[in-house]
Order: structure tokens, then sequence, then C-alpha cells
């Protein structure tokens, strides 16, 4: 029977894509993924895939030549990057998130591709007041037409610092803004010492590890060519540069750096973010200050309650809502949102649905103990050139359903962790299963500038009788093995994942954990593909449930 032809956008290392493989129903032919080591890893677990690199240069006449080589295209799947404003690149300083702006080019694969079905899946938070777009004189119409409600809302943009009402009436009336801003890496170089201004002490300890790149910032600034918006600003502005310059020799002057480049960043902040909105045509309603900060009043609505009604009218019928990874097998508590959508004339179902879980209860749930107990007694090595260590399979050893599915090849790759050193080695000796980093003592978190803002999931152990947390960059966050003073293996972060142990990664070993992270669990998206062959009316060659349920606890 002929196989679905599908295209992956957002791919990634191919967590959602290789779950539809599995089905046996559905022919990937196009990746679009941007990271030269995802598209790397993807390459190698899944054969005679066309990669694309940036989505914003795939043009529709792009896609008019895609679907002349490969007919019509039957599915798109993906999860376009999607950051909620509050969680916008603070050092960069952007009003509009770049990722936000990717959902509008998932949407236009879909309009240009026209499938019998897709499916996106995203955060879980997608729903929420924090995931918007603003309105634009370009998206007006759009969104009027559809029906999308209008949220006004007063959005800070910076703190009032000078002259506040005649620094609106500038950001208003100068049009070409580009000439007043800073160079990004000097901005960013201006903040990294602004935020080092907590207290003279922070500030010195700071100019002592970092002199000479210091001195560098004040060559930059003398040679810099930007307009001031006001006198009073530029006599700001060479008082920082002559303040930092004093701190360097006498240590002296501190009060001077904190209130002036608070000043400068501010006021950086607001001209920058005001560029946006000419750049991207927002309409704006008014700009005023507000509680001693500069605010913009815009229009905004809701990212996935557009992207709905944007499909709706496109003539799918959809269903999204958020399912958690540990219903389906993996051993790991992870919620995202599903968009499932389906042409009308393609349904066999009355309604588009999600799946349903498979695993209901927490006696069902698959723990981490049942994911990678196996592994410990493996050595683990620091290096992504580690070459591959045979398994001792002993013969007897009864394994649960979801390690017969890991345990798919008789090698273990990637079972290669973080260096270690004696300070983080201190602290996992002292963590039992289920503690973090704030189980240990005092004297222990020294390193750590402000303790109490550490998240919970930071140097946490993991305890092998719970399904994991959410899995993001275990590197990062020093997830320590359960029994072992180490950090987790990519391998293990990848079983926690639910790719089995065919599947190998490749890149940095920060990429490799990125990429894990980053990923939809091959067992959440074998589901998702398993409903959706459903409301086509098809069927999988094999069922998620017949693999992953235990005996004892089938029906």
């Amino acid at each position: 029977m002929k196989k679905y032809t599908t295209i992956d956008l957002f791919a990634g290392a191919g967590g959602l894509s290789y779950g539809f493989l599995e089905t046996g129903k559905f022919d990937v032919k196009i990746a679009v993924e941007y990271n030269k080591n995802a598209q790397k890893t993807y390459i190698k677990n899944h054969r005679d895939v066309d990669i694309k690199s940036d989505i914003t240069k795939i043009t529709d006449s792009d896609y008019k030549n895609i679907r002349k080589k490969y007919g019509d295209i039957d599915i798109i799947i993906g999860g376009p990057p999607c950051q909620g404003f509050s969680n916008a690149n603070r050092q960069r300083n952007e009003l509009i998130s770049g990722n936000n702006q990717l959902i509008n080019q998932y949407i236009r694969a879909v309009e240009n591709l026209e499938p019998k079905a897709f499916v996106m899946e995203n955060v879980k938070m997608i729903k929420s007041d924090k995931h918007k777009f603003f309105c634009s004189k370009e998206t007006e119409k759009v969104v009027e037409k559809l029906g999308v409600e209008l949220k006004k809302e007063t959005i800070t943009i910076a703190e009032a610092t000078i002259c506040p009402d005649e620094f609106i009436e500038f950001l208003k009336r100068e049009q070409f803004l580009d000439v007043y801003i800073l160079e990004q890496k000097n901005y960013i170089k201006l903040n990294t010492i602004y935020r080092k201004c907590k207290t003279p002490e922070k500030l010195n300890e700071y100019f002592q590890k970092s002199e000479l790149a210091i001195k560098k910032i004040i060559v930059d600034l003398e040679s810099t060519n930007i307009r001031f918006w006001n006198p009073y600003y530029r006599e700001i502005f060479n008082k920082t540069k002559d303040s930092i310059r004093t701190f360097l020799v006498s240590r002296t002057g501190y009060e001077s750096i904190k209130n002036n480049l608070k000043i400068i960043i501010e006021t950086q902040k607001a001209i920058y973010k005001m560029k946006e909105v000419r750049d991207h045509d927002i309409i704006l309603l008014d700009m005023i200050v507000e509680k001693n900060n500069i605010c913009l009043v815009v229009n905004t609505y809701n990212v996935i309650d557009y992207t709905i009604k944007k499909f709706v009218s496109m003539g799918y019928a959809v269903k999204g809502d958020v399912l958690n990874a540990v219903n389906f097998g993996v051993p790991q508590s992870r919620e995202r949102f599903i968009l499932i959508g389906v042409k009308s004339v393609y349904l066999k179902k009355n309604d588009v649905e999600l799946p349903e879980p498979v695993l209901k209860t927490d006696r069902e749930f698959y723990k981490i103990g049942d994911a990678i107990k196996d592994l410990a007694e493996y050595d683990t090595s620091t290096s992504v050139e580690a070459l591959a260590v045979q398994k001792d399979i002993k013969e007897g050893i009864i394994l649960n359903p979801l390690q017969r599915y890991l345990n798919n090849d008789n090698m273990i790759y990637n079972h290669i962790t973080t260096d270690t050193r004696d300070t983080a080695l201190g602290r996992f000796e002292k963590l039992k299963p289920g503690q973090n980093f704030h189980d240990l003592d005092d004297d222990l978190k020294t390193t750590y500038s402000d303790p109490t803002r550490t998240q919970n999931t930071i140097y946490l152990r993991l305890n092998y009788e719970m399904p994991s947390g959410t899995v993001l960059n275990v590197r990062k966050s020093m997830w320590i093995h359960p029994e072992k003073n180490r950090a987790i293996s990519i391998r293990e972060a990848a079983r926690l994942q639910s790719f089995p142990d065919s599947f190998k990664f490749y890149g940095t070993k920060d990429s490799q954990y990125q990429q894990i992270g980053n990923a939809v669990p091959p067992l959440l998206g074998r589901a998702i593909a398993e409903k959706l062959l459903e409301l086509l009316g098809d069927e999988p060659d094999e069922k998620l449930s017949d693999i992953i349920v235990r005996e004892d606890h089938a029906d």
C-alpha cells in the first residue's frame, strides 16, 4: 500500500518523524531544520530524506516545485518554536520574538502544499496570553476577517529615566531610529556591566576578571558614531565612559557608573523596540508614561487562536489540546500542545480527535528505572569520540515492554557524560534521589550569586521509582544519575525521551544534549501518528498499545 508522503518542518533530531515512521504508513520526503548538528543527526537516522535548512528561504515557487517533484503532499508535521512575550531574549532586547513568526512559516507551508492533514506540536502554554502577535497594518484586515479577538494592551518597553515626555515625543516623531542605536555587541557589553552593578564589590570583582575586555569597551565607545536624541543624553554617555575608565584605575565612581548605565540601557531599550514597531508596521494606538515606565498601547491577539481560525478558513477540521508523554509509554512527565488538522473531505470521523491515553494511572506509568537502570553497569566516557560499548545481555533477564522497545541494538551509543569538576562532585555526593540544589548545605551553594533563584530542576538527582520530569538540556541542569555520582549520559537522556538505542546522536556534546531536550518523544509521536491514521480511515502496522502495555496491566 502507498505510504503517506510527509514533510517534517522544524524537524530537530527527528523524534516526531521517527514516531510516524514506526507506524509503517508514512514516508518522510523532506525535513526542514536550521541547526547543523541536528541536521546531521536527522540524516543519519532517516534515510533518503531531502534536508532543507532555512524555512524562511523557501519561496512559494519552491513549494510549487516540491509538489511537481513529489506529487501531492499528504501530511505536514512539525513544531515551530514559539516564545512567550515575557521570555523574549532580554540580552538582545527584542520586543517581537522572531520565533513566534515561525508559526506563520508553518501556516504558509500548509497554504502552499495543501496536505490532507497536519500535526503541529508546541509548548503547553501556547494558548496563554503570553503567546501573542502584535496587530500590524499588514495583518489587521486578515485578523478582522477571521474573527480573531483583539486585545488592547499596554506594553512596557523601558523605564522612564531622563525627560520622559520629551523622549516620547522624539520616539513618535523620529522616523529613522537606526542612527540612535548602539551596535548590538556594545549594548550587550554595557548591559553586562550594568548587571554586575548590584554592589561595589560585585562590580570590582567583575572589573578584576575582565579588565582587558572593559578597556576594549571603552575603545569601542570612543569610536561609536551614534547620534544622541538630546544634549543631556550625550553628556551622560560621555560621563559613563569616563566613569568606567576611572573605576578601572581607582575603583571609585560606582554610583556614577550604575546610575548613568541605567539611563543608557533603558534609553537603548526604548529606541530599539520603537524601531521594531516601525519595521513591522505595528499599529501604535498610543505611547504613554505609566508608573515611571515608557509604555506602548497596541492591539494584540493570541497566537493559537489566530492559527486555529486560519486553518479552519483553509478547510481543515482541527482539534488542539495538551498531551502528556507519560500516558504513551514515555518514562517522563512532559506536557505539549498538539494540534491536529484534517481536510474535511478526508476526515473519516465526525470530528478530529486527539489520542486517548494508553497508560492512565501511576501504577501503569513507566519509571526512570524502567528505562535506564540496565545502563548503570556500563562505564561512561566524557568524549564524544568514544566508541560504542557492546551490551552484555544476560540470558533469563525479563525486560519490561519499554526495555524491549529501547533495547533494539546490541551496542550502546552516546553513553557520554559531561565532565564533573570537584565542586559539582561534592554536590552530587550529598544529594539523595529526588533532592536538588536547594537541599544542599549553604557552603555548597557559594558559586551561585543568588542561590534562592535557582530552579528546582538544577542538580536534581533522579529517582528510579518515579517518571522523569520534563527533559530539557540536562547537561545545563546538571541532572544526576539515581545511584552514580555523575551526570546522566546522553544515551540515558535519550532513553528518558523514548529514543531507542539504535538512534544515534551527532554533533558537540552540548548539542547532543540539546537535541534530545528539544525533541518530541518518539512514542508520543507514534501515538499521534496512529490517531491521524484513524482519522484518515487507516491503521498502523502494529499498535502502540500492543507494544508498550505490560501484560499484567492489560485489560
